[in-house]
């Protein structure tokens, strides 16, 4: 499956429009197709007022057949008016769902995103202990539906992992014990020889569907 996240600068204290803009109808309907998840997801970190869109679809082929359908709608240049009108830019990029895809549970939660730049040519060892990871997470209670993706465009060699929380609170309190067990610190110690460099993110999830 391939993942395309649409992330938009939102002009200062539009949000609330942003999201509505794109959870209300017209003209995402195509996106709205049994075969498509649409996820919303708002910053909790990093720049203010910023908005994800995540379209997830069986091929790109697919999606790009969604998104032309989407062009034709008659209500398409009002509602472009209105992007106009709340969003400043944004960039798109692709990855590829390594393995199966679980949307996110509900509005409100928490998305802990984990980007991984690894050693040439190491991306296939880094996803298999995402995997890992994801799984020792959804055991010990810190996270669940637990997504790894690997780039598809823009910079080469990343693996990401998505999970969900219900919390920073619950995120923080409960990773931090998983950090003081044996299999965790294996775990890492496999990790050092496959990554060089990371980052965190977190956002909300305003809106999740297929």
């Amino acid at each position: 499956m391939i993942q395309i996240h649409d992330t938009l600068q939102v002009k200062f204290g539009k949000i609330d429009q942003a999201v509505e803009l794109f959870t209300g109808g017209q003209p995402y309907a195509p996106f709205s197709d049994p075969e498509c998840h649409l996820n919303v997801l708002t910053d909790v970190s990093g720049p203010m007022y910023t908005l994800i869109n995540e379209f997830v679809f069986p091929s790109l082929g697919e999606f790009e057949a969604a998104r032309d359908e989407s062009y034709q709608q008659a209500g398409q240049k009002d509602w472009f008016r209105q992007f106009q009108l709340f969003v400043e830019g944004g960039k798109r990029d692709y990855f590829t769902v390594e393995g199966d895809y679980i949307p996110w549970t509900r509005p409100g939660m928490i998305v802990v995103r984990e980007t991984y730049r690894t050693f040439k040519w190491q991306i296939d060892t880094a996803v298999s202990l995402l995997k890992r990871y994801g799984g020792l997470l959804v055991d010990r209670g810190v996270g669940k539906n637990p997504r790894i993706l690997t780039d598809a465009s823009g910079p080469m060699f990343r693996a990401v992992i998505e999970i969900e929380t219900e919390s920073l609170s619950v995120w923080e309190a409960q990773r931090r014990e998983v950090y003081k067990q044996v299999e965790f610190q294996v775990w890492f110690n496999q990790m050092l020889t496959s990554v060089e460099a990371g980052s965190h993110d977190f956002y909300r999830v305003e809106y999740s569907g297929s």
